[in-house]
């Protein structure tokens, strides 16, 4: 039977290999910087931000299941001196010709909230861009009704996010750090970037998404669980475990109790934790009128729960091990 301590060193070893490199990472930093400095140059009558959000932020990102597919980079791009225009003008008519007139691109694909673009110097990944307005100490961000092709502003915190994330974890963080910095021999912990550490949380979603993926890589009736639930569930449910097997378990034996446990008046209900202006922004919103992706959610962490906990632990070897994983998690 393996050990924990077995266990533990594969899953850390996996998340490190589903990990984006350095290199890659400052590559895509200093490509949306340079587009949020074009647009702000571009636009004097307005002040534009671009800043990264979602798994590239929260250091939660992850290769593609192909080697031929790319990374996926949410930014928003934010409007911050009180523009007066509804949402499809600020998404359709401003957003979508500054993200091609900024370089050589493919037709931007329009999402629920954003621009999908991948420009042709940087085919390693794709940018989900979100157009938002300032409001107060939170955001507008567009979103379309698919349905009746309709679009609104929903209020929305994702920098609150990032922060609230990050707290979570903090006390692992800190630690982390400090053991970089002694073996870098850094002077200042202040001074290491967050990305150059793993908490034993960012490495478990990490890990959580990968086993999504392959999982749903044939997903016809659009019930994959979505990367911002998954986040905000295992966050919620760390303590600053000091491991990645630990991490992990407490995720999935503690998850569908906590999904109940969140319903309000018998409605799922995923709520953003830094988001407080107005109505919550809820994440499991869709839930309800598609019961299917909540049946799916359930169904996909109990399938983890056997496939990361309960079936590698009958094994000793490594090799026996890997043949296990290699099904949920990828021959990689």
């Amino acid at each position: 039977m393996s050990t924990k301590s077995q266990l533990n060193d594969i899953y850390k070893k996996i998340a490190q290999q589903l990990d984006i490199s350095d290199e890659l990472f400052d590559k895509a930093e200093r490509k949306y910087q340079d587009i949020g400095i074009w647009i702000d140059k571009h636009t004097p009558e307005y002040k534009i931000d671009i800043y990264s959000q979602g798994s590239f932020a929260l250091g939660t990102v992850i290769k593609p299941l192909n080697d031929n597919d790319e990374y996926d980079i949410d930014l928003v791009c934010e409007f911050k001196n009180g523009i007066k225009v509804d949402a499809k003008e600020l998404k359709v008519d401003i957003v979508k010709p500054l993200l091609q007139k900024y370089g050589d691109c493919d037709e931007p694909k329009e999402k629920r909230r954003c621009w999908q673009v991948t420009y042709n110097d940087s085919p390693q990944f794709h940018m989900d861009i979100i157009p938002a307005k300032t409001n107060d100490s939170f955001i507008f961000i567009t979103d379309k009704d698919e349905e009746n092709k309709s679009y609104d502003y929903i209020g929305s915190n994702p920098a609150g996010y990032i922060a609230w994330f990050k707290e979570r974890m903090k006390v692992r963080l800190k630690i982390l750090k400090e053991q970089f910095a002694l073996k870098e021999f850094k002077a200042k912990i202040e001074e290491i970037p967050d990305y150059k550490v793993k908490t034993p949380l960012q490495q478990a979603i990490q890990v959580l998404k990968r086993h999504r993926d392959i999982m749903f890589a044939n997903d016809e009736y659009n019930t994959k669980p979505i990367s911002i639930i998954i986040t905000t569930i295992a966050a919620n449910l760390y303590n600053n475990e000091d491991n990645v097997y630990d991490t992990l378990k407490i995720i999935l034996e503690k998850a569908e109790k906590y999904i109940n446990d969140c319903k309000v008046d018998g409605k799922y209900s995923i709520l953003n934790p830094s988001y407080t202006g107005g109505q919550s922004e809820n994440f499991a919103d869709k839930w309800q009128e598609h019961p299917e992706r909540a049946i799916a959610f359930i169904e996909w962490i109990n399938k983890a729960k056997e496939d990361i906990l309960d079936n590698p632990i009958a094994f000793t070897s490594i090799t026996e091990i890997g043949n296990v994983l290699k099904f949920s998690l990828g021959e990689g």
